[in-house]
């Protein structure tokens, strides 16, 4: 997530400097035929161009639309979680008790059982944020979004084992490493965990189905994130949406030579610079849609998941009294994720 009010010139110029010297290029090359050459055949009426113009700009903007509203719902889901992590610490906090035991655990035990349930918790959400950053088939192509994360040291993505071995005993961590989704397996190895604490009577049953509704909503919620990681935005609008961009720019040309030369012959070369800058409006928006479609892909328009597990992370061991706990995770180069 870009963090800063304004994007600064840096990270705009590796995604437009090659189209703007294309587009330079091309409307020199059509001025040129039509003053030098004398091709005045060149110069069409700007109407139907100005047709195509708005179609365009509609379609583009229902695309970006779509877009946003699966970088939206990433972070809504992920903003659930922080909510299903917290109410799940204050349940196992409070209802976690000797109440109704049959064999009595110790302080020191119900503390450390304490401890695992939510560090568990914590493990899930990080295991979650590094399944969602694996490249699916349609994302090995490496864009400039991309490149500019990957340079940054602080945002190397780690291995599962490393960011998990803080949270777990090394058997967890070992069992999870030779599964698909260990996600999915931390969820199940918390509810087989809750139905032992329910044999001895650590929980009762009320406590334990409510606990158990927490574990379900952590599956609803990472079937979400899936779904929207799985399913990419559709080709079809993705694709025609490209063609259409790039149709209306390659005959933008012929359109304003006719306006220009209603000007005068001197101003025909001002179709240069406002044909590049009318091609760039275009083809950024046709840019922030791209970048925007897949939320949790390590780039500087993602979901900031581990900024959010890092949140978690505090508000959970603080819940446990500990006092020693990492730093809140700071935007670098204005990129935080």
């Amino acid at each position: 997530m870009f963090t800063a009010k304004r994007i600064p010139l840096r990270i705009i110029l590796p995604f437009a400097w090659r189209t703007v010297l294309l587009f330079l290029a091309y409307s020199t090359l059509i001025c040129s035929l039509y003053t030098v050459a004398g091709w005045h055949c060149l110069a069409i009426p700007f109407l139907p161009i100005g047709l195509i113009g708005t179609a365009v700009a509609f379609y583009v903007g229902f695309k970006n639309n779509s877009s946003y509203e699966r970088l939206w719902e990433g972070r809504r889901i992920w903003g659930s979680l922080v909510n299903v992590s917290r109410s799940w610490s204050i349940l196992v906090l409070d209802y976690v008790t000797n109440l109704n035991a049959t064999h009595p655990a110790t302080d020191p035990e119900l503390k450390a059982i304490r401890q695992r349930l939510i560090y568990r918790q914590l493990a899930f959400l990080n295991a979650l944020r590094l399944q969602l950053r694996q490249r699916t088939v349609w994302q090995e192509c490496v864009g400039a979004e991309h490149t500019l994360v990957e340079r940054i040291e602080a945002f190397r993505q780690h291995q599962l084992n490393e960011d998990l071995s803080p949270f777990l005993s090394p058997e967890e961590v070992g069992f999870l490493l030779e599964r698909k989704n260990p996600a999915t397996h931390l969820i199940r190895n918390q509810s087989a965990e809750l139905r032992e604490l329910r044999a001895q009577g650590l929980i009762s049953e009320y406590y334990h189905a409510e606990l158990e509704r927490l574990l379900v909503e952590c599956y609803s919620q990472q079937g979400a994130c899936e779904r929207i990681k799985s399913f990419p935005f559709p080709r079809q609008y993705a694709f025609f949406s490209f063609v259409f961009i790039w149709l209306f720019i390659l005959i933008l040309p012929f359109g304003l030579l006719g306006e220009m030369a209603k000007l005068g012959d001197w101003y025909i070369w001002l179709t240069i610079p406002f044909y590049t800058l009318i091609s760039w409006v275009f083809n950024t928006m046709e840019i922030i849609g791209d970048t925007s479609e897949n939320p949790f892909e390590n780039s500087i328009n993602d979901v900031p998941m581990t900024a959010i597990c890092r949140n978690v992370e505090i508000d959970l061991r603080e819940m446990l009294g500990e006092t020693t706990l990492p730093e809140r995770l700071q935007a670098v180069d204005n990129i935080l994720l």
